[in-house]
């Protein structure tokens, strides 16, 4: 256990965003290769869909991993990922109190709350355990 919070932590010293760092250190588990994952996740750092890019870089797998949905009713998720997105949030929040990126970033209030490193480790730790599980 925690070799992939490690390997995310390292692709994001290595120059990846937050959200490339966590998901690439799972795209072996979705069959896709890390420069197909980078383009895939590149907008999703930086706060710029307000949520973390580290949390949306963990969405992302459980979609890919568990995103089915029912072939009777298209627009009906399947419950399963949507149990784990809630639970990808719930714990992020229980360590950092929030997954809004300007909330932990300390934007609004000059308090940061995580660091974006910090927001890696913990999405893929996260993540990590919940595909154990």
């Amino acid at each position: 256990m925690g070799e992939r919070k490690n390997k995310a932590i390292e692709l994001h010293s290595n120059r990846y965003t937050c959200s490339q760092a966590v998901a690439c250190a799972f795209c072996d588990l979705v069959d896709v290769d890390d420069e197909t994952m980078k383009s895939i996740v590149r907008k999703y750092s930086g706060g710029t869909y307000k949520v973390c890019g580290a949390v949306m870089g963990a969405y992302v797998i459980v979609n890919y991993l568990k995103g089915n949905i029912n072939p009777d009713n298209p627009a009906e998720w399947i419950k399963e990922d949507e149990e784990l997105l809630h639970e990808i949030e719930r714990r992020f929040k229980e360590k950092n109190t929030s997954v809004m990126c300007k909330d932990l970033k300390g934007i609004t209030t000059g308090n940061v709350l995580r660091s974006c490193r910090g927001c890696v480790e913990d999405a893929a730790e996260i993540l990590e355990e919940l595909l154990a599980e």
